[in-house]
């Protein structure tokens, strides 16, 4: 028999591999950086470094796709 509270356990998300997919999954979906975190914390239990890490990662990556295409537009 089940217990009530097995039902509420939520599911560990510490690879970054499966956390750089929530992260673009969400980025996708239109929620604002400062609210990842939030978001993934309330549906999972987070590695906070992992996701810092990740944050970071997707961040440099966007920063550097916003000057390629900056640049390309000017020339």
């Amino acid at each position: 028999m089940r217990h009530k509270w097995e039902d509420n356990i939520k599911a560990r998300l510490t690879d970054r591999a499966q956390l750089l997919r929530a992260v673009e999954k969400l980025m996708q979906g239109g929620v604002p950086e400062d609210l990842i975190p939030v978001r993934l914390a309330r549906a999972f239990y987070v590695d906070m470094d992992e996701l810092n890490a990740v944050m970071n990662m997707v961040s440099s990556a966007d920063q550097q796709s916003r000057g390629h295409e900056y640049t390309r537009a000017v020339a």
